[in-house]
C-alpha cells in the first residue's frame, strides 16, 4: 500500500467487516478485471448505511456500490477495474455509519461527522505487483537469516547482535504478521485467478470450435456459390458462341 493510504487506513467505529481488504486484480487477461468482497454487519448495531468510494471513478464499477443492512445477511460485492488500467494512486474505501430505523438519513451529509463513520480502505493492486512484493519480503527474511549465520561475533558482541535482531524483529512483528496474511490471501486469489484462466480457455475453446464450424460451412456455401456462377458464366458464353455462329451463318437457320 501506499504511505498515504497506511497513514489513512483508519477505522474509527466498527460496523460492518469485510471477507478481506486485500484487491488484487489480474489485469493480464482480455477481459475486465474483477474481485469479489462480502460484507457482514456486526451483530446489535442496527441498521447501517454503506457505500464505497474511490478517487478513480471511471475506472472503477463496484456492484452494488451502496446500500443498508437491516439484518445479518451478508452482501456480495464486485469491483471490476474497467479496461484493466491500474495505477498504485487509485483509492477504494468503505464508508459505514449507523441510520435510524425508519431509513430517514441524507447520503450526502451522514459522513460529514466522522467520529461516528467507519472507514475502511482496500488494499489495491495486480498479480505482478502482489507477487513481486511477496517475493521481495519474502528475500528480506532470507537476508536477515543469512546475515546472522555469517556474522563472526561471539560472546558479548554476539549477545549485543541478537539483541539488536530482537529489537528489530518485535518492531516489524505487525508488519510480518501482516506480510503472512497477504501472502495466505495472496495464494487463494491467485489459485482463484488461475481457475478463472482455466475457464476462459475452455470458454475460448468452445467459441473456437464454433466459429471454425461455421467457418467450415460459409466456406462449402462460398464454393458452392463459386460453382454455380462458373457454370452460369460457361452457358452464357456458349449462348453467346452459338448466337454469334448463327449470326455469321444464317443460312443454317430453318422457320418452321
Amino acid at each position: 500500500m501506499q504511505e498515504s493510504q497506511d497513514e489513512n487506513s483508519y477505522i474509527h467505529k466498527q460496523y460492518i467487516v469485510l471477507d478481506q481488504t486485500f484487491v488484487v486484480f489480474d489485469i493480464d487477461q482480455p477481459k475486465n478485471a474483477c474481485q469479489k468482497l462480502r460484507l457482514n454487519r456486526l451483530a446489535g448495531v442496527g441498521p447501517i448505511y454503506w457505500r464505497f468510494q474511490t478517487n478513480a471513478p471511471t475506472r472503477y464499477i463496484v456492484s452494488p456500490n451502496h446500500g443498508i443492512m437491516r439484518d445479518d445477511d451478508p452482501v456480495e460485492v464486485t469491483i471490476t477495474l474497467y479496461q484493466n488500467r491500474f495505477r498504485p494512486r487509485h483509492e477504494i474505501f468503505l464508508q459505514a455509519a449507523p441510520v435510524s430505523e425508519n431509513g430517514n438519513f441524507d447520503p450526502k451529509t451522514i459522513f460529514e461527522t466522522t467520529e461516528t463513520a467507519q472507514v475502511t480502505y482496500l488494499d489495491l493492486g495486480t498479480t505482478v505487483m502482489k507477487i513481486e512484493s511477496a517475493l521481495e519480503s519474502s528475500k528480506s527474511t532470507t537476508d536477515l537469516h543469512q546475515a546472522l549465520d555469517a556474522s563472526a561475533s561471539v560472546g558479548a558482541d554476539r549477545v549485543d547482535q541478537l539483541q539488536s535482531i530482537l529489537n528489530l524483529t518485535q518492531c516489524d512483528t505487525e508488519q510480518l504478521v501482516t506480510n503472512i496474511n497477504q501472502a495466505k490471501q495472496l495464494k487463494i486469489t491467485l489459485d482463484a485467478q488461475l481457475e478463472e484462466r482455466k475457464r476462459s480457455v475452455e470458454e475460448y475453446k468452445s467459441r473456437l470450435n464454433m466459429l471454425e464450424g461455421s467457418y467450415m460451412r460459409k466456406s462449402a456455401e462460398v464454393q458452392r456459390l463459386q460453382n454455380e456462377l462458373l457454370n452460369q458464366q460457361k452457358m452464357m458464353a456458349m449462348k453467346a458462341s452459338t448466337a454469334a455462329q448463327n449470326q455469321k451463318n444464317p443460312g443454317n437457320c430453318s422457320i418452321s
